[in-house]
C-alpha cells in the first residue's frame, strides 16, 4: 500500500511539474530594432527567508509552483528583506544576438542562471559590489550578454538582493539598440550634474562675498544631491569610487545629507527662528532621526531603516512646505520665492517616494521625476537667493542713507546748538555783565535805577536758564512722536502767561497722532515760543487763544491775541519775526501775521507733517 501511494505522489509531481513546464510562457524576440520590455512577461518569486540557492528554487517542485507571472511592466518590490527570484524563457527570432539590461544601477547583489537547450548551467554575478571592471561591459546601467544567438533558446533565473528598494526594469535587445537609446540619456545626466554643480560652486564663490551661511548649506545640499543621483544613476560606482567598493556601504549619507542641509538651509533662507521661535528644535529633533537612521542602516537593519528614513525625508519636505506658507502669510516676500521652488521639489519628492515605495509604478517619469524637479528646484532656489541678495543690498543702502540722515541731522543740531548758545544766551549774558557794570556804578546813588538794573538782570538770568532747558531738551529728544513738544509748549505757556495774568486758551484735543522728526520739533518749539514772548513782553493783552490742530498733511496753529498791536512794515526785527520766518522757511511752511493797532494780532502757522 505504501508503494503504492509513493508511485501516485510521484506520478502527481511529474504532472504538476510538466503542467507547470507547459503554461510557463515563451518570450519571442523578433525585432533586432529596437528593446523589448519583459516585466510584464516573466514569473517572479519572493523568497522571504532570502536563504534558498538555485538548486532548490530551479529543482523543487513546490518553489516552482510559486512562482507567479509579473503584472508590473518594471517590477518593484519596494523595501524588502526578501531575496526575489525572477525567471524567463528567451526564444531568438532576430538575427543578432540579445543583450538583457537591468536598468536600475543600484542593486547589491545579482545571480543570473543561464540553463540551455543541453540542460547546461552557467552562472554570472554582478552588483554595487561587483568591480565594473568584471562586469561583461563597464555601464552604469548592468548590461549582460545573453549568449542567445539567432535561433537559440534559453531559459534564465536571476537572483535579487538589496537593502534599497527592489526594483528592476528589464529589456532585452541587440547591443547596437543600447547604445543609440542610452546615448542621449547619458546627455541627460550630465546635463543634470553640470546644473547641480554649477550651482553649488556659483553659490559657494558667492559665500565668500556675503559671508552668509545660507549659502554654505544651500552648497551642501545641492551637493549632496548631486553626488546622490551619480550613485542612483551608476555614475559614481562606474567612474568615482569604482575602486572602492565598500563607499557602496556609506551613499545613504548622500540623501541624509540632503535632506539635513536643505531643512537647515530652509530655517535659515527663510528666518524661522523670527516667524517661527519652536522651528529651531524641531529641526535638531528631524536631523537627529535622520542620524538615527543612519546608524541603524550600517549596523545592518537595511530595510527598515531605509523605509524610516524615507518617511522622515517626506516628513521634511511636508514640514518646510508649510513653514515656508505659514512665514509667507505672515508677510516675507523672500517666503514666495521658496515657497515655489520648494512646491516644485515636493511633487517631484512624492512621485518619487511612492514609486520607490511601491505605490506608483516605475517608469521613465516617476524613476526620474526627483531628479528633474531638484534641478527645477536648485535653479528657483539661486533665484530666490539673487532676491534675497538684492532686499539685503537694499535694506543696507537705506541704513547708510538713514545714518547719513541722522549724522546730517546731528550736524544741523550741533551747528543750531552753537548759533542758538551765541545769539541767544551769549548775548543775554553780555546783557548781564553790562548791567551788573551799571548796578555796580549806581550803588549807592540811585536806589529805584539799582532796583530796576537788579529785575532786569534777574528776567535774563531766568531766560538764560529757560534757553539753556531747551538746548538741553533738544539734545535728548529722539522720538518723532510730537506729544512731549505740547507738553513743552503747555508748560511754558502757563509759566509765561500766568506770571503776566493773562488768561489764555489752549485747545488741542481733536489732534491726532503727529510725526515729526526732532530737528523740526525744535524749531516749530522755539516760532512757538517766540510768538508767546512777544504778547508777554509787547502787547500789553490780557487775553490770548491758542489753537493747535492737523488739516490733511499740515499741522496747523493760530495764536490770536487782544492786545495793542502793531504795524508791521514799521516793527523793528529786534522783537524775532524774522527768526520766526525762517524757521518757517526750514521747515517748509508757511507763516502769516496780521496786526493792527488797537486790534490786537493773529498769527497763522502751517507746516506739512507725516501723520
Amino acid at each position: 500500500m505504501k508503494k503504492i501511494q509513493n508511485g501516485l505522489f510521484l506520478i502527481l509531481t511529474i504532472i504538476l511539474t510538466v503542467t507547470h513546464s507547459f503554461a510557463q510562457r515563451k518570450i519571442t524576440i523578433q525585432n533586432p530594432n529596437q528593446a523589448e520590455f519583459i516585466g510584464r512577461e516573466i514569473e517572479v518569486f519572493e523568497d522571504k527567508t532570502a536563504s534558498l540557492p538555485f538548486e532548490i528554487v530551479h529543482k523543487r517542485s513546490d518553489i516552482d509552483a510559486r512562482f507567479t507571472q509579473s503584472i508590473q511592466p518594471n517590477p518593484n518590490f519596494g523595501v524588502t528583506a526578501s531575496v526575489v527570484w525572477a525567471r524567463f524563457t528567451l526564444q531568438n527570432k532576430s538575427s543578432q544576438k540579445l543583450y538583457l539590461e537591468i536598468s536600475e544601477p543600484v542593486i547589491d547583489t545579482i545571480d543570473i542562471y543561464r540553463i540551455d537547450a543541453n540542460n547546461k548551467i552557467t552562472h554570472k554575478k554582478s552588483g554595487v559590489y561587483v568591480p565594473v571592471s568584471k562586469r561583461d561591459f563597464r555601464t552604469n546601467f548592468y548590461l549582460f550578454d545573453l549568449n542567445l544567438n539567432s535561433e537559440q533558446t534559453c531559459t534564465y533565473y536571476i537572483r535579487f538582493q538589496n537593502s534599497l528598494p527592489m526594483l528592476f526594469p528589464m529589456r532585452v535587445a541587440p547591443l547596437k539598440v543600447y547604445f543609440e537609446d542610452n546615448h542621449p540619456k547619458d546627455l541627460m545626466q550630465g546635463v543634470y550634474l553640470g546644473i547641480m554643480l554649477v550651482m553649488a560652486i556659483f553659490n559657494f564663490f558667492i559665500y565668500f562675498t556675503v559671508r552668509s551661511k545660507e549659502y554654505i548649506y544651500y552648497v551642501i545640499y545641492v551637493f549632496s544631491f548631486a553626488c546622490f543621483f551619480a550613485y542612483n544613476k551608476g555614475i559614481g560606482h562606474e567612474f568615482i569610487w569604482h575602486k572602492a567598493l565598500w563607499f557602496n556601504r556609506v551613499t545613504p549619507i548622500f540623501i541624509s545629507s540632503g535632506v539635513s542641509f536643505g531643512l537647515l538651509f530652509a530655517n535659515t533662507f527663510l528666518d524661522a527662528d523670527k516667524y517661527f521661535p519652536a522651528s529651531q528644535k524641531i529641526t535638531k529633533a528631524l536631523i537627529g532621526l535622520i542620524v538615527i537612521c543612519l546608524i541603524s542602516h550600517w549596523i545592518g537593519l537595511g530595510s527598515l531603516s531605509i523605509t524610516l528614513l524615507h518617511f522622515v525625508a517626506f516628513f521634511i519636505v511636508i514640514y518646510v512646505l508649510m513653514l515656508a506658507t505659514y512665514i509667507w502669510l505672515q508677510g516675507s516676500q523672500t517666503a514666495l520665492f521658496f515657497l515655489i521652488a520648494w512646491s516644485v521639489f515636493l511633487v517631484s519628492a512624492m512621485i518619487f517616494i511612492m514609486q520607490l515605495s511601491n505605490i506608483l509604478p516605475s517608469d521613465n517619469f516617476t524613476r526620474n521625476a526627483l531628479q528633474v524637479g531638484s534641478a527645477l528646484e536648485v535653479v528657483l532656489l539661486s533665484f530666490a537667493l539673487a532676491y534675497r541678495i538684492n532686499s539685503d543690498r537694499k535694506e543696507r543702502t537705506q541704513y547708510q542713507a538713514e545714518v547719513i540722515r541722522q549724522l546730517q541731522t546731528n550736524e544741523q543740531m550741533r551747528s543750531r546748538i552753537a548759533r542758538d548758545l551765541h545769539d541767544d544766551i551769549g548775548s543775554t549774558l553780555s546783557s548781564i555783565g553790562i548791567l551788573s557794570q551799571v548796578v555796580e556804578n549806581q550803588m549807592g546813588k540811585n536806589s529805584d535805577s539799582v532796583k530796576d538794573m537788579v529785575r532786569k538782570i534777574g528776567e535774563s538770568s531766568q531766560k538764560v536758564q529757560r534757553s539753556l532747558s531747551d538746548i538741553v531738551w533738544t539734545t535728548k529728544q529722539t522720538e518723532d512722536n510730537f506729544d512731549n513738544v505740547l507738553v513743552k509748549m503747555k508748560e511754558f505757556t502757563s509759566e509765561m502767561l500766568e506770571m503776566k495774568d493773562i488768561f489764555y486758551n489752549f485747545n488741542s484735543d481733536n489732534l491726532p497722532d503727529v510725526k515729526l522728526s526732532p530737528s523740526k520739533q525744535y524749531n516749530f518749539y522755539l516760532i512757538y515760543k517766540e510768538a508767546i514772548n512777544n504778547i508777554v513782553k509787547y502787547s500789553n493783552a490780557d487775553e490770548v487763544t491758542i489753537d493747535l490742530n492737523h488739516q490733511e498733511d499740515s499741522l496747523i496753529l493760530n495764536i490770536a491775541d487782544n492786545g495793542i498791536g502793531f504795524d508791521e512794515n514799521n516793527i523793528k526785527t529786534g522783537n524775532g519775526l524774522g527768526n520766526m520766518r525762517k524757521r518757517t522757511e526750514s521747515l517748509g511752511g508757511a507763516i502769516e501775521i496780521h496786526s493792527k493797532h488797537s486790534e490786537g494780532t493773529k498769527i497763522r502757522l502751517e507746516i506739512p507733517v507725516e501723520g
